[in-house]
């Protein structure tokens, strides 16, 4: 650690008032980031898969960072992985008409196989509320697609199992449902949830990690009406719904926003069309400063089906677009809308769809259907995921400011300096981790000794204390030394006030 480098740059300048921001650039694949440092053999938690089959050898072997299976329960893979536990709700229904209430799986209670006792088991999980309750049946059926629940009644159920959880345990993490995909009318499901929630519990959506489902899907035949594959959102407007192309070739040379054609079904253009409005809505509702995870997306279609051209999903097709959508997912940010906790990028985390599937997604299997070898579409996700340099990047993402208050002018106060530590590196920050706190000198350091995980979705709060000050402001700042450097985004500064006489009047910090 260079602590002159620390200070020189702190107290260069005594007329200008230093403010350090995250650093927009990041690093091309399989480089390692200058400010940062080689981990432990953690897995990267960028790459997760869906576990559609309890493989966990192979779960390891493929080089991910997390895995989901749609259920909840006693997680069943490799220790060192992140399983996203998935809590699946239900609107109740009569035959084919919806009630009020809903169910849950598992149960809201603490008796043995609720939900109570899982969360007890597993502190600090990621709990995904719903899966896909925007899909309801198919035309002419009365059976769910997938968890088959209006806005209102999804909004009820978020809160509801939001707080069983948080009230169990403070340190879960708590994730809105990803959607079939991201389209004007699932963006219209979610506003009418958003809007359900604030009408019922009269607060924003508590929401800790924000997620997404990635499909290239038409929503309605051509002529307007529910088409069996990504169907209707419940309780929006038919009229947005993205229709098919009737397997016009034609329609597909011509950009039109009102469908979506087979071949488009791996569009780069149109995958990063989805993101951009997933993060320009969680922007325009004030979530931009939270993750967003990718929790399922891959390609759909047989291998056998040939799109409006004529040309077939095959293997070879699926790969490639894996590898562009890697690429993408690695590569893009945005300071106007990206996370700025993980260098402003766009997505956090992300998952493919999946392990091995025999219906829908069966030729984006990463194994074969005897389970014992990789498909093509696995052998070029491990040699992608595995051939990446995996790596931790401590920075502080907020240092606090704090006012306190003496009874007489020359009297001096003690104070509590805070600070929260993130990892934006793709894998986890084995510790020790130190944080320490300076001003024109030395004031406290801190030793994280747990693991911090990457991808910049959790955080360590360190404290210390400052004694002795004097009436007036007083600038701090906490650096990480878990880098090799101290650099312009692992230093984050924060502020005292004291004032010499307490006034009942906000105090105001900027």
């Amino acid at each position: 650690m260079n602590k002159n480098r620390l200070v020189w740059t702190m107290f260069g300048s005594l007329a200008l008032t230093v403010a350090f921001v995250l650093a927009t650039s990041v690093a091309a694949r399989g480089n390692l980031p200058a400010d940062s440092t080689v981990a432990t053999p953690f897995p990267n938690c960028r790459y997760g898969v869906a576990a559609t089959v309890n493989r966990p050898d192979w779960l390891t072997n493929l080089g991910g960072g997390w895995y989901l299976d749609f259920g909840a329960h006693a997680p069943t893979g490799p220790g060192n992985l992140e399983f996203a536990q998935v809590v699946r709700i239900k609107q109740n229904k009569s035959g084919c008409t919806y009630l009020s209430g809903y169910s849950v799986t598992p149960p809201l209670t603490d008796a043995s196989g609720g939900l109570g006792e899982l969360v007890a088991a597993n502190p600090g999980a990621l709990w995904i509320i719903g899966n896909e309750p925007d899909r309801g049946p198919d035309p002419g059926e009365c059976a769910p697609g997938q968890d088959d629940t209006f806005p209102d009644v999804y909004a009820q159920a978020y809160h509801d199992v939001y707080y069983f959880i948080k009230q169990r345990d403070a340190t879960a993490q708590a994730a809105v449902a990803g959607l079939v995909q991201v389209t004007p009318s699932r963006l219209q499901y979610l506003d009418k949830v958003w809007q359900a929630y604030l009408q019922q519990f009269n607060a924003a959506m508590p929401v800790d990690v924000w997620n997404m489902h990635l499909y290239i899907l038409p929503e309605a035949l051509s002529n307007g009406q529910p088409n069996g594959i990504a169907n209707i959102a419940l309780g929006t407007d038919a009229a947005l719904a993205i229709r098919e192309s009737g397997n016009n070739a034609a329609i597909c040379s011509n950009p039109n926003d009102n469908v979506y054609c087979f071949a488009e079904h791996d569009s780069l253009t149109i995958f990063a069309q989805q993101i951009t409005a997933m993060r320009t809505w969680m922007k325009q509702h004030g979530q931009q400063n939270k993750p967003l995870i990718l929790s399922e997306y891959s390609i759909l279609y047989p291998p056998d089906m040939q799109d409006e051209y004529g040309r077939y999903f095959s293997l070879a097709r699926v790969s490639n677009f894996m590898t562009r959508t890697f690429d993408y997912l690695e590569s893009t940010t945005d300071p106007n809308l990206g996370y700025p906790l993980d260098h402003n990028r766009l997505v956090q985390q992300w998952l493919w769809y999946g392990l091995y599937h025999n219906g829908a997604g069966a030729g984006s299997s990463l194994l074969s259907a005897d389970l014992a070898s990789l498909t093509q579409v696995g052998q070029v996700f491990s040699a992608t995921v595995r051939n990446l340099t995996t790596y931790a990047d401590l920075v502080p993402g907020h240092a606090a400011s704090v006012v306190a208050f003496t009874s007489a002018p020359s009297e001096t106060v003690t104070v509590t300096l805070s600070a929260d530590i993130y990892n934006h590196g793709n894998t986890s920050a084995s510790g020790p981790i130190t944080v320490t706190f300076y001003s024109t000198e030395q004031i406290g350091s801190v030793v994280i000794t747990e693991a911090l995980g990457g991808c910049a979705r959790r955080s360590a709060t360190v404290t210390t204390t400052w004694a002795n000050l004097p009436a007036g402001p007083h600038s701090y700042w906490a650096g990480v030394e878990g880098d090799s450097v101290y650099t312009d985004d692992n230093i984050a500064q924060g502020v005292v006030l004291v004032n010499p006489m307490q006034v009942f009047l906000p105090a105001i910090l900027r």
